[in-house]
Formats: C-alpha cells, sequence, structure tokens
C-alpha cells in the first residue's frame, strides 16, 4: 500500500480515483432544511431554515403559505417575504 492511500497517513479512508466520498453525515453539508407548519385555517406555512457557524438557526429566504390540492400536493398561494426577526 502507497503512503497516499494509508488510512493512518490521511487520519481516513480516501477513495481510490474514479470512485466517489461516502455522503457526509454533518449537518455542514445539508445546508438549508424546510420546516412545515400547519395553520389554523387548513393551509401550511413553510420557512427554510439553515445554521450559521456558531449553530444558530437562522431563516433563509422567504415564508410561503400553501394549500393542498386535489392531488395531495401543496400549491403556494402566499409568499410572505423575508422574516427579519
Amino acid at each position: 500500500m502507497t503512503q497516499a492511500l494509508n488510512p493512518t497517513f490521511f487520519g481516513k479512508v480516501v477513495p481510490l480515483a474514479g470512485l466517489r466520498k461516502p455522503p457526509s453525515t454533518s449537518r455542514i453539508t445539508r445546508l438549508v432544511w424546510p420546516t412545515y407548519e400547519r395553520l389554523r385555517d387548513g393551509r401550511y406555512l413553510i420557512e427554510r431554515w439553515m445554521e450559521n457557524r456558531c449553530c444558530n438557526r437562522v431563516q433563509v429566504g422567504s415564508s410561503t403559505v400553501c394549500v393542498v390540492d386535489d392531488y395531495g400536493s401543496l400549491v403556494a398561494v402566499e409568499d410572505r417575504g423575508r422574516a427579519w426577526r
């Protein structure tokens, strides 16, 4: 085994040429995730969040209000703009 592929040299297993890295489970690589909140009138409020470097949740983008159509899909009916909290 060469020095470049030795896991003790890099501290982790390095994929060979042409192979992909395994998917990361780190929260940093999954930057944005949505939250769905059901409102009292039956609509859904969708907000998108991410964590900054200090691991604080911050909202990114706008808040979208959706309704469920006849086929069970969410359809946007209102865009509430960016939340500045």
